[in-house]
């Protein structure tokens, strides 16, 4: 008579960027029952993903250690990892290690490391395997998700995670014609495009924000002495982060604004009140953060929308603010009168020999202006599921297995992160965790909200076959001690 004492629960993750091995690492260290985890990836290394593959030792984490340990229980597990491993990894500790930005690659080793601790320390019947290809195709079923990959692999599990990170827009008809061009940077993440710059005398680096602070880091890393030409829609320019104590609780003592435009009277109102009082804005978004989930469920798709259209902007610049190394090489730039920025729209890129015109829509009216080389710095910002051209996002789309997300961001999913189908069935056993669920929960690309969801979403699937595991266990003491006795 043959018993089966190990029967694992599979859970397949589809990516296996920060998000995939995070989730893989929290069920692993919470699980009692053996469990058969399976991260399906194209990258050699998990955690990384986009964000944490940049080798680049100037691209930092926009905000200071001390926040983002992998532990929410453990907040200074990140500092005290830092100052045991950061040296052997090529980054000199500071004195303040738990107010610095580490580089991007340190901290992805950080989720490589700590996952791969996670896997030696798990149930000793628990397995984890990672396969090096990207999922083709997905069949779900009530009891038993079926993925196939792009080199034909076949995997079945009980439950599937999606875990894809964003897509970088396509090139839009504007920028089309100047795509091959060897001084045109469509990834400010690609160090060879970089290299290609560095003898230009002007840049024009198209959007605002985080991903042009790497752009402009990147660059003055390689000794580039040019000048940078940096145009945003609405003008609006990244702020370096400041060390600022959380502003006062102002939305606890009153119902939450039910419209954009009441939350960002109240916003305005209370930065006003801390500049009266002589303190610092920049700790507003810090007031705001714990707010941000329940904003975005309680608003309807037509403010959330609007959001999306009218304040979108000034919220990124806002919340998302560079490390103070990264903006002090911003301001030393804009100190030397070698960067200018200000609001216009792109209307066109043509080539003009070794040169790229540009022809841009500014208050003042339309021009055109050469530069010697342009980067792309909106960075990977495409959310919107039908404009996604990845073959696997495509067939989830075609298959009902996934529905878009009513705003344009992500996908439909339950506030818990269950993905709800093209007819409008819940998946019980396909959840989605971090960039896809946008248009469910805004904040979804942050660390500390991948980190809350990662938890949410190890604990759920444990709840689900804990109980049943402990009664399967029961019965097959039960059939041994029949057996022997």
């Amino acid at each position: 008579m043959h018993i089966d004492y190990c029967a694992k629960h599979s859970i397949a993750i589809i990516g296996g960027g920060f998000a995939g091995a995070l989730t893989a690492l929290k069920l692993l260290d919470r699980a009692e029952v053996p469990l058969a985890i399976t991260i399906i990836e194209p990258r050699e290394e998990l955690g990384r993903g986009v964000a944490y593959s940049t080798t680049e030792p100037v691209h930092l984490v926009n905000g200071p250690a001390e926040i983002f340990s992998l532990y929410p229980e453990e907040p200074d597990h990140l500092v005290r990892w830092l100052a045991e491993n950061g040296a052997a990894n090529g980054w000199q500790p500071p004195s303040d290690i738990a107010a610095s930005s580490p580089p991007r690659y340190l901290y992805g080793t950080y989720v490589r490391d700590e996952l791969n601790r996670a896997v030696r320390e798990a149930h000793s019947l628990s397995t984890f395997r990672h396969v090096r290809s990207a999922a083709a195709k997905l069949i779900s079923a009530p009891h038993k998700i079926s993925i196939t990959t792009t080199d034909g692999t076949m995997i079945e599990a009980d439950e599937a995670v999606l875990a894809l990170g964003v897509f970088q827009a396509e090139l839009q008809k504007q920028e089309a014609a100047v795509a091959s061009h060897f001084r045109f940077a469509a990834n400010p993440w690609e160090p060879a495009a970089l290299d290609r710059l560095v003898d230009c005398g002007e840049l024009l680096l198209i959007g605002s924000s985080l991903s042009m602070v790497d752009a402009v880091a990147g660059m003055e890393a390689r000794g580039y002495r040019g000048k940078y030409h940096v145009i945003s829609r609405r003008g609006q320019f990244v702020e370096g982060r400041r060390a600022a104590e959380a502003a006062r609780d102002f939305l606890a003592d009153r119902p939450l604004p039910a419209t954009a435009r009441a939350l960002l009277s109240a916003v305005k109102a209370e930065r006003r009140a801390i500049a009266t009082a002589g303190g610092d804005w920049q700790g507003l978004p810090l007031a705001i953060r714990p707010y941000v989930l329940p904003l975005w469920q309680a608003a309807n798709d037509r403010e959330r929308l609007r959001f999306g259209r009218h304040l979108r902007a000034f919220w990124d610049v806002t919340a998302h603010r560079s490390a103070p190394e990264s903006n002090g090489t911003l301001q030393n730039v804009i100190a030397e009168g070698r960067l200018t920025h200000g609001a216009a729209r792109l209307l066109g890129l043509v080539r003009r020999r070794d040169r790229i015109a540009a022809t841009l829509r500014t208050r003042k009216g339309t021009e055109e202006q050469l530069f010697d080389g342009v980067i792309d710095c909106r960075g990977h910002q495409l959310h919107d599921w039908r404009r996604i051209r990845d073959p696997f996002v495509k067939s989830l789309l075609d298959g009902g297995e996934v529905h878009p997300h009513s705003t344009g961001f992500g996908i439909d999913a339950t506030p818990e992160g269950d993905i709800i189908s093209d007819e409008g069935r819940i998946h019980r056993n396909f959840s989605a965790i971090g960039h896809p669920l946008r248009g469910v929960a805004w904040e979804s690309s942050s660390i500390t909200e991948q980190r809350a969801q990662a938890i949410a979403l190890a604990e759920r699937i444990l709840a689900k076959i804990t109980p049943a595991v402990s009664v399967a266990t029961t019965l097959r003491a039960d059939a041994l001690l029949k057996l022997f006795s």
